[in-house]
């Protein structure tokens, strides 16, 4: 079952990263653009390829090139993002990336 915590707001991202996200979970952003924060949730195992892919999915849905047929997301343990001053501004290292259409995930009208 594949728990996602997605932030739509400077405010929102911070608190699913910083505040709900697990230091094990996975942290997911679309590369170079504004956008959501997504989480996806792991109980103790490794992010299955397809979990990451719908998560990474869901996270380029929720960026400013959600119109684009494909995006580019990066993703890490939520242990290796950072804060940087203002609420929703980040750093991470330890990224991996997928290329994924934009997509609302899986249950979403």
């Amino acid at each position: 079952n594949l728990e996602l915590l997605v932030g739509r707001s400077a405010g929102q991202n911070h608190a699913v990263t910083f505040d709900l996200g697990r230091p094990d979970d996975i942290w997911l952003h679309a590369r170079g653009c504004p956008g959501a924060h997504v989480i996806l949730r792991l109980a103790g195992a490794e992010p299955s390829p397809r979990s990451l892919e719908e998560a990474a999915s869901v996270a380029a849905f929720y960026s400013a090139s959600r119109a684009s047929t494909k995006v580019t997301v990066d993703w890490t343990r939520r242990k290796l993002v950072r804060r940087l001053g203002a609420p929703g501004l980040v750093s991470y290292t330890g990224e991996a990336s997928l290329v994924v259409r934009p997509a609302r995930g899986p249950g979403s009208n």
